[in-house]
Formats: structure tokens, sequence, C-alpha cells
């Protein structure tokens, strides 16, 4: 996350009001399934449970195990109050239809995760009007073929929402503390007060799992049942791990230079791995991995760029950025992968459940990012259709369908 996604406005933010009511999509779930159990020529769709929600059970696999899966992804026109949600075949001609339609302010900042096995999103963008930006974001649930429903508001700008493995819900959510007064340092900037909340998907109800008053709560990953949290205080910047049921929290890094980013979880290594400022030379970033069981931190790599976007490559490795005149890297894989795409940043977006495919977005200044899809072992490089002249998010990749 760019240190610039994190700035303060010196103007109070005004209270943004819930937009929807939380169970409207459950409620029209339930007369739906109610209608289909009793319509004796229809068969029963399998459903299971989300929290609190019920969903179509996913089939796990498509009928061709050796095809490629699907890709949600959200597509917003340039100054546009409205985003799409697409499910992308990797590989097919053209994204799928616009499955839902999400209300927002013009040009907002749309991120947004799928829940694991399933096609529900959860998005985060801009609602409020606003002047000041900081938490003017609300947390959606969309479901193809229902109107989104808003779930919480107060989310940190530009955050996106983290999903777990089992389906819960976390976000940034904070209050805009008091200005610095003008006689104070000029580079000197707000304290909030910030929250880590799990939303649940059902009702919308929040549980407060983690606070913190400073600049940024930002949630990294998710690791063994703990939350991985990057905070920055105005005296330092810290990596902390947080167990979302009991609220313990044990530090794992310190103090470090507060302009970290890009961060992922190398599961073999049980490390977070992330880009950072080089302490001493203000003219270099660097790559770091951070044990999170001892907290021994390792140096990846080094370079004058800031747009390395690191990520731990599934099963051993590293993809990144080292210049944008060169393209990704994948080393230490099975498969070495140069360049695919040409001279651009690629940033990984999202991986497969069975860690066979990622997905990630090909960038360059002046125009839109590509999508596109890797799968793991081979290297083989594939096109996500993405609805053209948009801004595209990669929610992650849904269930090959629902139903029996």
């Amino acid at each position: 996350m760019h240190l610039s996604s994190y700035a303060r406005s010196p103007l109070t933010r005004r209270r943004l009001h819930r937009i929807a009511l939380p169970c409207a999509l459950l409620a029209a779930l339930t007369g739906t399934l109610t209608a289909v159990l009793a319509d004796g020529d229809a068969p029963a769709p399998a459903i299971s449970r989300v929290g609190r929600l019920l969903v179509p059970t996913a089939v796990a696999a498509p009928a061709d195990p050796s095809a490629p899966p699907s890709v949600a992804i959200l597509a917003t026109p340039p100054g546009a109050a409205r985003t799409t949600l697409h499910i992308a075949p990797i590989g097919g001609a053209k994204a799928g239809p616009a499955l839902a339609t999400l209300r927002h302010l013009s040009d907002a900042v749309v991120r947004a995760r799928v829940v694991p096995r399933t096609r529900l999103v959860v998005a985060t963008a801009e609602t409020s009007p606003s002047s000041d930006r900081s938490f003017n974001a609300s947390l959606f649930r969309i479901q193809p073929g229902a109107e989104p429903v808003a779930l919480c508001d107060g989310v940190v700008h530009a955050s996106r929402p983290l999903v777990t493995a089992e389906g819960r819900v976390f976000v940034s959510r904070g209050v805009a503390g008091p200005e610095p007064r003008p006689d104070n340092d000029p580079a000197r900037l707000r304290v909030d007060a910030l929250t880590i909340d799990e939303v649940d998907l059902a009702t919308g109800a929040i549980r407060t799992v983690h606070r913190h008053t400073g600049h940024l709560a930002f949630l990294a990953d998710a690791w063994n049942g703990e939350l991985v949290l990057y905070r920055v205080s105005p005296a330092s910047a810290d990596i902390v791990l947080v167990d979302p049921d009991s609220g313990a929290t044990r530090v794992i890094a310190p103090s470090i230079p507060p302009f970290a980013r890009d961060f992922s979880i190398d599961a073999a290594a049980g490390a977070l791995v992330f880009q950072e400022r080089h302490e001493t030379d203000p003219g270099l970033w660097v790559i770091d991995r951070i044990d999170l069981a001892r907290g021994k931190r390792t140096r990846l790599g080094a370079s004058a760029s800031h747009g390395l976007a690191p990520y731990a490559w599934p099963g051993g490795g590293l993809a990144y950025t080292p210049e944008r005149a060169t393209g990704l890297f994948v080393v230490g894989a099975r498969a070495a992968i140069r360049s695919p795409l040409g001279p651009g940043v690629d940033a990984i977006q999202a991986v497969s459940q069975d860690a066979a495919w990622v997905a990630a977005l090909h960038t360059n200044p002046s125009a839109f990012a590509v999508p596109f899809a890797i799968r793991v072992e081979s290297g083989e490089v594939a096109t996500i259709p993405a609805p053209p002249g948009a801004r595209i998010a990669v929610a992650g990749f849904t269930a090959a369908k629902e139903g029996p």
C-alpha cells in the first residue's frame, strides 16, 4: 500500500450512513430456495453456510479437472458511479455478462475478494461524498443475480477486505482524530482511532477484534488462524499477529520503516513477504521476508524501483518486477517465468484454491491494467478476458459452478 493511500485531509469527515438493509439478500435467497424446494419438478440445490449466510454449495472442480478455473473481476469505467461484476473464464474469448451492479461515488476505488468455494464477493467502494476520504468507503456483499448489500460503513479508503480460508471477513475501519494544530510541525499527520473488525456476511453485525491509535492499521494477511497486521504510529511502524477470537496480540517486527506494502504469505516458510524502503538509503527499495514464528528477518532483494510488487509464489519461490522495463520475474519456482507480458509492473492478485493458478494485473502508465493468469506448474500464461475501457479489480478465483 503506498504511503499516499493513508495521507490525511485537513477537513473533517462527514458521517457515512448505511445505505441498505444487511439482511435483504439473505431474505431473498431464503425465499428463492423455498420456491425451488416446493417445485416438485426442480432438483433441490445443495446448501451450505458461510458464517450465518446460506449459499448454494459449490462443486469442488469442473467436469474436466484439467480445465482452467474462472476469475471474478469487477469493472469500473472511468468517471462512472457503478461497477459491474463478471465471471471471466481463464483463456476465454470474452468476459461473462454483468452479473451484478454496484453503485458508489463517481470514479470510486473498488477493491474485492471472493469468499472461498463460492461465487460471493465482498468489495469496498467509496460511498460518502465527504471531502475527507480517509474512511469514506463501505463494505458490500455481492452475489450474482442479486442487488449488492451494504454491510458496514467507515471503511478505510482504498483498502481491500480480508477473507480467510474459512470465509471470515475482516475490514479496516476508523474514526478521524483531531487535526494537528497549525503551530505544530506541518509534516505531522493526524492520529486516528482505528479498528480491525469482523463483519458477519449475513447480518452485517460488527465485532471489533483489534484497536489501534495511529495513522494506519492494515490487514496484511492471515496465517495459522491469526491476522497479520501492519501498523503505523507517529513514532514507529510494526508488524503484529492478532488472534481474532481472543484479541491477543504478538509483536513480530517491533520497528520497521513506515513504507511497507505488497504483503503475501510464504506458506512453506511460515513467513511474511513484503516490499519496504531501505533503512538508510532513501533511493533504495527492498524485499524482505519475516519468519512469523520467530521474527527473523531476511532480505531477498533490493532495487531502485519502487514497483517491485513482490509475492510469495505458491509452492516456493518469489514473483516480483525488478524494474518496469523487465516485467515480471518468478525465481526459485519449478517454472522460471520472465516478462510474460513485456515491460510493466505485474502484481499478483489471487491464487486458486488448489494453488494451480495465479491471477495478476499487468500495469503501465496511462493505460488500463490487463488481467492475466499463470499456471503455476508449467508457467503457461493465459488471458483473463475483461470488459474494455474499464479499470479492473481482480476479486479472486470462483467456484466452478453452483448447485447439484
